[in-house]
Formats: structure tokens, C-alpha cells, sequence
């Protein structure tokens, strides 16, 4: 493993902006990451997360718990403002990137999502909504959390409990975001080329107990 690569011990703390609230201090924790030396993954790649032995990282502690479970990979959040994510520990680079996301209980002011390209935990984009039909993308910077815009909603979100198809078409410098297969947004950027990818879930201020399920995590061709 890279240096700068994390393990799910290691804990970075910093400071963003998050919708309805103040600038607050989250801790985020990575699971993984892929090393610089690692080889691009081939495409297709699909994980349907029916093998415990896929590669993803896991934890279970007193801030949150990240396991396979009946054929999903879930993140549980048991504190307030804490993002929680684990990566796949391979690398690629364009490609368009899906999963399938059902909130399985805790509070609506929530988020979850994906990493991709992330080149460690210090480097990467992210991608998330909300169980209140919300977005927002961003990057991750030399350690300095950035979204290209605040949470704005869209109505291609489901909102509740319902599930949500997260797609990311990675096309160079272009990057183009969907939900349930409707465009919400897109962003271009050329900080990173090629990296892993990653599910992420946040809680709010006040608001632990996020519980997210992730389902057939795909990177296939670009059409």
C-alpha cells in the first residue's frame, strides 16, 4: 500500500460546509485506497457484494459499522457528523460508474453516495444525495473537502426509503452526474486522471443513526 493510503484506523479531520447548518468540524474515515502502482482495472467490473472476500474494507466500532450483508454492502453511522466511506482498492480510469442505494432507517437529513478517482485518502471526487431529494458533487484536495455547489435538490430523486440508482459517467476532464437515469448535474475538473472508487454515507448535525444500503456497484465502458 501507498503511504498515503489509509486504513479504516486511520481518522482525518476537517472542516466543510453541509446544507441547514454552520461550518462543522467531520471526521471522515477511508477504508482503502489504491495504490499509484496498482494496474487500471479491466471494465467490466461488478460487484453484487454476494462474496465477503470481494475486496472491500469493513469495520465495526463505536463510530460506525461497514459489513456485507444478504447480497449489500451496508454503512451504519452511529454519530452525529461523521462521513463514512471504504473504497474497492482497484483503479480506473474513464468509465461510468453505478449502484443502487436504499436508505434501510435513520433520519431523512442524510447523505450518501460515491468516490471515484480517488487517488488516496487525501484525493478524490465525490458524488452524493439525500433522503430529502438533495445532490451535490465536489472534490477532495490535498486534504481539503470542496463542493462545487451547496445540496440542491432534484426531483429525479426518491426520497424516503425508496431506492436510487447513482450514476457517474467519468469521461476525461468531463464528469456528468445521474440519478435514476435522469441528468442532474455535471462538473468538469482535471485534478485526477485515473483512481479508485468508493460508497460513501453522512450524517448530519444532530442526526446519527444513517443506515444506507449499497447493491451492484458496476464500472462499465463508456457508450
Amino acid at each position: 500500500m501507498h503511504p498515503l493510503c489509509a486504513s479504516s484506523a486511520i481518522i482525518s479531520t476537517m472542516t466543510l460546509r453541509i446544507r441547514r447548518v454552520a461550518l462543522l468540524v467531520i471526521t471522515l474515515t477511508l477504508a482503502a485506497c489504491a495504490s499509484i502502482s496498482q494496474p487500471v482495472s479491466n471494465l467490466p467490473f461488478v460487484d453484487e457484494f454476494d462474496n465477503p472476500a470481494s475486496g472491500w474494507e469493513t469495520a465495526n466500532d463505536l463510530s460506525a459499522d461497514v459489513q456485507y450483508e444478504n447480497g449489500y454492502l451496508r454503512i451504519l453511522i452511529k454519530q452525529e457528523r461523521l462521513t463514512q466511506w471504504t473504497v474497492a482498492g482497484r483503479r480506473f480510469r474513464d468509465g461510468v460508474l453505478e449502484v443502487d442505494t436504499r436508505v434501510l432507517g435513520g433520519p431523512m437529513d442524510n447523505g450518501f453516495g460515491v468516490l471515484f478517482r480517488a487517488v488516496d485518502r487525501k484525493n478524490f471526487y465525490h458524488f452524493a444525495i439525500s433522503s430529502d431529494g438533495y445532490w451535490r458533487a465536489g472534490i477532495m484536495k490535498d486534504g481539503e473537502w470542496q463542493n462545487w455547489d451547496d445540496w440542491q435538490p432534484h426531483p429525479a430523486i426518491r426520497v424516503g426509503n425508496e431506492t436510487n440508482r447513482i450514476r457517474v459517467e467519468m469521461r476525461g476532464e468531463r464528469f456528468t452526474f445521474f440519478v435514476n437515469d435522469q441528468l442532474v448535474g455535471s462538473y468538469s475538473d482535471t485534478s485526477f486522471s485515473e483512481g479508485d472508487i468508493g460508497l460513501l454515507a453522512i450524517s448530519m448535525i444532530d442526526a446519527p443513526g444513517v443506515d444506507v444500503a449499497f447493491d451492484r456497484v458496476s464500472v462499465q465502458p463508456l457508450p
